[in-house]
């Protein structure tokens, strides 16, 4: 049986979000058409606000996690 540890993976770059949306975003930068990858960012960015719910409490949110998407991106 072969276990891929987390040690082992590629160091997390915002924690509160998880692995998982690290990926999405990953994949998402591997998309071609600019359209299909907007909307594919526009539904990462959705399930980082219910990921992270007190976010939606500060002025201008939805600004902050492309801010956060970016940094992922990077």
């Amino acid at each position: 049986m072969d276990y891929n540890y987390n040690s082992s993976r590629e160091k997390l770059i915002m924690k509160e979000y998880g692995r998982n949306i690290q990926y999405l975003v990953q994949h998402a930068m591997t998309i071609q058409d600019p359209v299909e990858r907007n909307n594919l960012v526009q539904d990462i960015i959705e399930l980082m606000g219910t990921l992270n719910p007190a976010l939606r409490n500060v002025e201008d949110y939805r600004h902050k996690l492309w801010d956060h998407i970016f940094a992922i991106s990077d």
